[in-house]
């Protein structure tokens, strides 16, 4: 497995609220984690920085080769609620902090599986057979506005309440988060990335950079794109590649 990622402050914010990790394991299992703050510059940038560390930190830790699916699974999802509550008591007890909150996607391969959790926007695709597919719905409010079948699939991803998402980390005291598993093959990969790149590239224009770049350039091509179709938004991506 290779890895690669990297974040930017695009063209038009002032500070960059996005944060990424990601490791290998020595059985040849790897994990990322991509988180998108919101709630002002320091509270956005807060939330990010504290759900990525407390996810990646229990990751490594409670992490064994014996794990099957299920056991990833609930790594996942007891990694997030814990750091659900964190941020969400840390916004409680600070005014200049309330109401912050950050997405969240985190993946975990093994064994020709990959694990994915995410709560709101940040997203998962995979790249297979030559196609690029969206592994993750967002949670936010155009979706919902998809799903109801008030809006086209092109009206969706141009729509100017995009951003708008219902579902954060440390925005409740409970958190709801979505998961799924899918198969990863040899010559497969998986982009995570924040709103910042999905919004400003078309999963298309996604895997035309992929079939055209060393994998090792991947991640700035990402961000340089974006940056090229104006940088609107903070911009993380992580590649995985079998």
């Amino acid at each position: 497995m290779q890895i690669i990622g990297n974040t930017d402050v695009g063209r038009t914010r002032v500070a960059n609220e996005d944060a990424f990790k990601f490791g290998k394991f020595d059985d040849g299992a790897c994990w990322a984690v991509v988180c998108d703050g919101m709630g002002g510059v320091h509270g956005g940038k807060i939330a990010s920085s504290t759900a990525i560390d407390i996810v990646s930190q229990k990751i490594v830790k409670c992490y064994n080769t014996s794990m099957n699916i299920n056991n990833i699974e609930n790594l996942l999802l007891s990694s997030i609620t814990t750091a659900n509550c964190v941020v969400y008591d840390r916004g409680s007890s600070d005014k200049d902090l309330e109401g912050m909150g950050t997405t969240i996607v985190a993946a975990i391969y093994k064994n020709g599986e990959v694990c994915i959790a995410h709560v709101g926007d940040s997203r998962a695709y995979i790249i297979k057979d030559g196609e690029i597919r969206l592994l993750t719905k967002d949670h936010s409010l155009v979706q919902e506005m998809l799903d109801m079948g008030q809006i086209t699939e092109t009206e969706f991803e141009h729509h100017p309440r995009k951003n708008i998402i219902t579902r954060a980390m440390g925005v409740d005291e409970k958190i709801e988060i979505e998961f799924d598993t899918v198969e990863f093959s040899k010559n497969d990969a998986l982009i995570l990335c924040s709103d910042g790149l999905s919004g400003l590239l078309e999963k298309n224009k996604m895997l035309d950079i992929y079939n055209n770049c060393d994998f090792n350039s991947l991640a700035d091509k990402y961000i340089e794109a974006a940056n090229d179709n104006g940088g609107v938004d903070n911009i993380t991506v992580v590649v995985m590649k079998g």
